[in-house]
């Protein structure tokens, strides 16, 4: 048997052939494992605990008889301890479904309370009051259907640990802490076993995210110092995508007098005073420069003249 099972199986008589489906408590590797430690932790405890409640007795009492004490007292704190290892599995399920165990209680008690004070028709009459509320008043509707998906994303993820991420020959799984509503979702704290990292968790996300039927899942470390705390935003709709009104418009003024700013006189005309005058010499008329842009000597030879060709101004 590779799983110990919570349930009876049920043949089919119906000729099919199949047998009833089982629920998975606790497996076989884990309860072996569980109980090995529970074991070595009892022996532990006893002879630690043993021995320093020997030693104080015989302060108060004859050697003979601190000895019986010191084993009676180790006996029973190395059984607590080993109890508390052992029946951590089992503990671990509760927890995931304490929740829903502790709401069933409330509404299991509170109906018994109130027939107990009143009449069945005052208890069903607030039992409906409340039922009316939450799912009628628009903000307790929200908040209702907000904490119902705190619930489902709780054993969604707990499904995904058990289906796709690595895990240890003791089957350890991450502990799934409390979950939240936060504007965009739901917000759950996880605590990572030895052998795992954010890395892996941010591989695996979009699987995830298609597990808790949401748009998608980011991680985020919980503290900067350890990394074995993490917390999983599961998000499901977009709020920066709608309309937010701001309280500060209301203290804007309704009536604004329009102002008149100056405006400067268009200049008529250009004032070229300030512009110095252009040479209005004619080509032919300057004086001859050679090349390197200077004025030749002062010569008797005459300068010849410049031709209408003005290429030939650079020869």
């Amino acid at each position: 048997m590779s799983k110990r099972t919570f349930g009876t199986h049920q043949n089919n008589r119906g000729g099919h052939g199949r047998r009833g489906s089982s629920v998975t408590v606790i497996q076989t590797n884990v309860q072996h494992s569980y109980l090995r430690t529970a074991k070595i932790t009892f022996y532990v405890v006893l002879a630690v605990v043993g021995v320093f409640a020997a030693v104080i007795s015989t302060y108060y009492l004859p050697s003979l008889a601190a000895v019986p004490i010191g084993l009676a007292a180790g006996t029973v704190a190395g059984g607590l301890a080993a109890a508390l290892i052992a029946s951590w599995p089992v503990l671990r399920a509760i927890w995931w479904w304490l929740p829903e165990i502790t709401l069933a209680l409330l509404i299991i008690g509170g109906w018994v309370f109130l027939q107990e004070q009143t009449n069945p028709l005052i208890t069903g009459a607030a039992y409906a009051g409340v039922i009316a509320g939450c799912g009628l008043v628009p903000a307790s509707r929200r908040y209702t259907i907000a904490l119902v998906w705190c619930l489902i994303v709780r054993h969604r993820l707990r499904t995904c640990f058990t289906t796709f991420l690595p895990s240890d020959r003791r089957g350890h799984l991450p502990f799934i802490g409390l979950a939240k509503p936060i504007p965009v979702g739901e917000r759950v704290w996880v605590w990572l076993r030895p052998g795992l990292s954010v890395d892996q968790i941010e591989s695996q996300l979009g699987r995830i995210a298609v597990a808790c039927w949401a748009a998608s899942v980011t991680v985020t470390k919980a503290r900067s110092t350890n990394s074995a705390l993490i917390y999983l935003d599961i998000k499901r709709r977009d709020v920066l995508g709608g309309l937010v009104g701001s309280p500060l418009t209301e203290d804007l003024p309704t009536e604004v007098p329009a102002s008149t700013r100056p405006v400067s006189p268009v200049p008529a005309q250009l004032d070229l005073a300030d512009v110095p005058d252009t040479d209005d010499t004619a080509p032919s008329e300057r004086p001859a420069t050679r090349k390197n842009g200077r004025t030749p000597a002062a010569t008797g030879t005459p300068v010849p003249a410049a031709t209408d060709n003005p290429d030939l101004d650079w020869i």
